[in-house]
Parts: structure tokens; sequence; C-alpha cells
């Protein structure tokens, strides 16, 4: 059963939180819509400079790179997940970086997405 972990007053709105592995299997209807926004694979003892100040880039575990092939059975096994889950004339945003937009890109061809725009 799936448990919002808020859900708006007039009961339109549900925010989910867990792991999207766990979660989309267990909904038993299509989505219109699908706004992703998956690791970056960013976290790799990086720095940065955020409001004047030196700043990790590490994120967590979940978002360090364990290299190309973990990157693309990641994004195939999500967006297979997904595509399971989407009407047929549903469509997708998914947001990105260089660290892991092309790999999502050449997916969802081989997934047989077709892409209509990419916004940089």
């Amino acid at each position: 059963m799936i448990i919002p972990y808020f859900k708006s007053s007039d009961e339109n709105f549900n925010l989910l939180h867990g792991d999207t592995m766990e979660i989309l299997p267990q909904f038993n209807y299509k989505f219109d819509m699908v706004f992703a926004d998956p690791p970056y694979f960013l976290s790799n003892n990086g720095l940065s400079i955020q409001s004047g100040k030196i700043v990790s880039v590490n994120k967590g575990e979940w978002d360090k790179s364990e290299g190309f092939e973990h990157l693309n059975n990641f994004n195939r096994k999500w967006l297979s997940l997904v595509r399971d889950k989407m009407k047929d004339d549903a469509t997708i945003w998914i947001s990105g970086t260089l660290h892991n937009i092309f790999s999502i890109g050449q997916l969802l061809i081989e997934l047989d997405f077709k892409i209509l725009n990419v916004v940089t």
C-alpha cells in the first residue's frame, strides 16, 4: 500500500518519499505525465563554491558513480519501470546534467520513447 509523505487538503496532490524502484511497481494505474529528476552521479569528492564558501559536491552514496555500465543499468531500470506505468500518449520530462543525460538519451531511444525536444 502506498502511503503519501504529504497529501494536499483537497487530496489532488500526493507527495511520495522513497525509492522509485520500490514505489513505481505498486501503482495500479498509468500516468499521463512523468517528471523525473534522477541522480546526476556528481558525488566524486570534488569541490565547488557556494555563497562564497568552498563546499563538497558529495550528496551521498546514492549519487556516486560506479562507472558507465552502472550508470546505464541504473537508468535502464528506472526508465523501464516508468515506461510500464505510462499511458500510450503520455509525456515524460527528465532533468539532468552532462554527467547522465547522454546515457538517458541513448536509453530513451533503446526503449522506444519518441524524443520531441531537448531543452538546454
